[in-house]
């Protein structure tokens, strides 16, 4: 065997391995990838159903926050790059699990709110590896809550199902 002759050989087994083992590698990182969108998407629907059962039902703060964005940042996701609040859906429940026509007046809609609900629903992932381009589109990501405060607290003037005349900032729960 000249040793001259086998360089060429060598090239061609890192060629075969090398291409096998950046594939596994690259399908390891975006699955990876996968698993903390999922991780992502499941936090955001619990984050944004307890927030949504503590603080004021008229706060646009609520779903921004679900999303790990800051409050005034309205644009998408700071961890999941396709992310926005749009891709949230929040519902308020009555006892039988049927949604509150209209949840923020006080002549009937907050008094029957029992439950906060918040759903991700039809979420895309997009796969970057190349040659492996696709889409996935993930299942519903849903959170149900008990109405806790809805934005009053004990320290506040009046409920919100009351009328009231004092500043509307106090006792309301800040988001």
């Amino acid at each position: 065997m000249n040793p001259r002759g086998m360089r060429g050989v060598y090239v061609v087994e890192f060629a075969i391995i090398g291409l096998l083992l950046f594939t596994l590698l690259f399908g390891v990182l975006e699955f990876g990838r996968l698993y903390f969108t999922v991780n992502t998407l499941s936090e955001a629907a619990r984050r944004g159903a307890r927030l949504a059962a503590v603080c004021d039902i008229q706060d646009p703060v609520i779903l921004r926050r679900a999303i790990f964005n800051s409050a005034d940042d309205a644009g998408q996701s700071v961890l999941v790059g396709n992310l926005d609040t749009a891709d949230l859906n929040l519902s308020y429940l009555d006892e039988s699990g049927n949604p509150v026509g209209s949840p923020a007046s006080a002549s009937g809609g907050f008094q029957n709110i029992r439950y906060v609900r918040l759903r991700i629903e039809n979420f895309t992932f997009n796969f970057l590896v190349p040659g492996f381009t696709g889409v996935l589109t993930l299942p519903v990501f849903q959170s149900i809550v008990p109405r806790e405060s809805l934005g009053g607290h004990a320290d506040g003037a009046q409920p919100y199902d009351q009328p009231s005349n004092v500043d509307p900032s106090v006792g309301v729960t800040p988001c």
